[in-house]
């Protein structure tokens, strides 16, 4: 059983299709309504702030170097900015209120440094699901206050890879360090369709053998 915290890195979320009112579309797209119903976009981003991971574990060594896990947890990166170009070649760069939740739910496997040694260093992977949440309170259009009230869910598939080493420091007891990532295949939170997107975390944890 393995418990670890630390700190994430979520890249850009980038818009692969949209919600014309009818129907997915990809881009260029034009506002049905509103002050921009003008112009046409030709793409819409988001990015986010330095965010954490929690994560528990639970798996089974099948030999010394080789096991199996159920990995779940929680990631969480607040949006920095919503950015939006238009074919004209004008841009807006928009700081914005809201955040990223994830919540991976995988499979995973594990290879382990042999032997009776203290130090142990590890590589491994999944898949599975993820469930996500993108909540977008609002933005700021220049000096306009925009309210997004914006807040979708969905459960993705997706893929996690992990690097690190294990150090015992007692029987059954390992502190260990560990990089992750976790991606998600084209993602779709409500109106949006997404390209491939990838979190990134840095981790201490401890791990109990019994």
């Amino acid at each position: 059983m393995n418990a670890a915290v630390g700190g994430s890195i979520q890249g850009q979320l980038t818009a692969r299709r949209v919600y014309n009112g009818t129907n997915m579309q990809a881009y260029p797209y034009r506002y049905p309504t509103g002050a921009l119903s003008t112009k046409t976009v030709s793409s819409e981003n988001f990015t986010f702030q330095p965010g954490f991971r929690f994560d528990t574990e639970f798996g089974y060594n099948i030999y010394d170097w080789l096991g199996v896990s159920l990995q779940t947890g929680i990631i969480y990166n607040a949006i920095n900015q919503y950015n939006v170009s238009f074919t004209d070649g004008t841009s807006f760069h928009n700081s914005c209120n809201g955040e990223l939740v994830q919540v991976p739910i995988q499979l995973d496997g594990i290879l382990r440094w042999p032997g009776a040694t203290a130090f142990k260093p590890f590589i491994g992977g999944g898949i599975g699901a993820i469930w996500q949440q993108l909540d977008v309170n609002n933005y700021y259009f220049g000096s306009s206050d925009v309210q997004g009230n914006y807040c979708r869910s969905a459960f993705q598939f997706g893929f996690n890879g992990q690097l690190g080493a294990n150090y015992t420091v007692a029987p059954g007891v390992d502190f260990y360090g560990v990089f992750k990532l976790l991606g998600a295949f084209t993602p779709r939170i409500g109106n949006y369709d997404f390209e491939t997107s990838y979190n990134f975390a840095l981790e201490v944890g401890i791990q109990s053998r019994f």
